[in-house]
């Protein structure tokens, strides 16, 4: 299941389902109006919202087109993301810096938990998404999320909380593959090891090390799979001065 927030006069924008392909959505307002709404209530609305899914693959389900664009971070918000602040960017806005000298851009995968208790050794973890990061000597001073969060069933590969993601990075243009091994539920142990997590608690793991950028530059990330669709859909920021 794939899952997105479309920015509207909210904080919070609001949900939809969106299909396989990211082309076509339908609005679950009825189900829940918000992510973190479906989140708080994970275990009972989430077949509502897998049955929506299928019924987009299917043909049942009322569509509307999905446009990347017009999405936020799949959580706007989040009550505790590991990362740093809390106010996300949506994956296609820009990134305004002022007095900036020292600028690189981080490329991590994230994934959204369930209540976890303290201790857990990982588990928990219902979404899956891209994130990107532009830092000032080496602190976040923006943060965005892919346009789409997936259930973790969509990623090949995934292996009780394990999975190879092909991560294409470009800048200006300029695109470069790497293949990342990330195992999320040594995340959620680490973070879980301090205290126990809320249902939309975001986690991030590192893939890979942070790289120069400067006022000007375009970056994108995605990932895609065998054929080559995206799973994620893309991060693409443009790094503005003032």
């Amino acid at each position: 299941m794939k899952l997105a927030t479309l920015k509207d006069s909210t904080r919070d924008g609001k949900l939809v389902v969106v299909s396989k392909d990211l082309t076509r959505c339908s609005e679950v307002g009825h189900i829940a109006r918000t992510l973190q709404a479906a989140l708080d209530d994970w275990a009972h609305v989430s077949p509502r919202l897998e049955r929506v899914a299928l019924g987009l693959e299917t043909g049942s389900q009322p569509t509307m087109r999905f446009h990347e664009h017009d999405a936020a971070s799949p959580l706007p918000r989040a009550f505790s993301w590991t990362g740093g602040a809390g106010f996300f960017d949506g994956p296609r806005d820009s990134v305004h810096v002022t007095g900036q000298t020292s600028l690189s851009s981080a490329v991590q995968a994230a994934v959204i938990v369930d209540d976890t208790e303290a201790g857990s050794k990982g588990g928990g973890i219902v979404l899956v998404m891209l994130a990107h990061s532009v830092l000032s000597d080496g602190s976040p001073i923006a943060t965005t999320f892919s346009p789409v969060a997936v259930t973790p069933d969509e990623i090949e590969g995934w292996d009780n909380g394990n999975a190879v993601l092909p991560v294409i990075v470009g800048r200006n243009g300029k695109a470069a593959k790497t293949t990342e091994t990330v195992d999320f539920n040594s995340v959620v142990t680490t973070a879980a090891g301090v205290r126990a997590l809320g249902a939309g608690s975001v986690l991030a793991a590192d893939t890979g090390a942070a790289t120069a950028v400067a006022a000007g530059d375009v970056v994108r990330v995605e990932v895609n799979d065998r054929t080559g669709h995206s799973i994620f859909g893309a991060i693409e920021q443009t790094v503005q001065a003032g």
